[in-house]
């Protein structure tokens, strides 16, 4: 007899979790968009540096439904970040060294760059480990918003080119 209860007992037990699970899964949405950014560089030939700093923000909530629920984001995961040459004016065989990209502490270094093969080519660049992406989803996780800032340096000038950052974002709202 007290075998019968103590199965009854962990039935009764593992079918209240299952129900609970299906429940909470039931109160969940994802959200998922890219959000972008476009840095424009304009080094002109007289320029005193071939250094650059771009900055520029990027707000999840700029998504009405991610808006309308702030409060309730569960989970916020960076399925991929990537970045692009566009837009290219400027001689052949001129690159992009010491780049990098970050967002909040997270400074992601990117191998040098040819401006013109990467703009002809239309080359979409996937940068960041499993750590880096987890961080900068950490950080739009506790805030709507976060800072991309670019930097670099070119090898000549004049060149004028955009650099276009793009977050793959899937934010998990639950309802209650």
């Amino acid at each position: 007899m007290k075998i019968t209860k103590k199965i009854s007992l962990l039935l009764l037990v593992m079918i209240t979790a299952f129900a609970c699970d299906e429940l909470d899964e039931l109160t969940e949405f994802d959200i998922t968009e890219d959000f972008s950014t476009t840095f424009n560089l304009d080094v002109p030939a007289d320029a005193p540096s071939l250094t650059w700093t771009k900055s520029s923000t990027i707000d999840i909530a700029s998504n009405t439904e991610i808006q309308n629920n702030l409060d309730l984001i569960q989970d916020v995961n960076l399925n991929t970040l990537t970045f692009e040459i566009d837009n290219y004016v400027g001689e052949a065989g001129i690159m992009v060294t010491e780049a990098s990209l970050s967002f909040g502490d997270t400074i992601i270094m990117l191998a040098d760059i040819d401006l013109k093969e990467s703009d002809d080519n239309n080359t979409v660049t996937t940068i960041g480990d499993t750590a880096q992406l987890n961080a900068i989803a950490n950080l739009l996780q506790s805030n709507s918003s976060i800072t991309a800032t670019a930097t670099g340096a070119v090898s000549g000038a004049p060149v004028n080119f955009d650099v276009i950052i793009n977050l793959d974002v899937t934010v998990t709202i639950d309802v209650l």
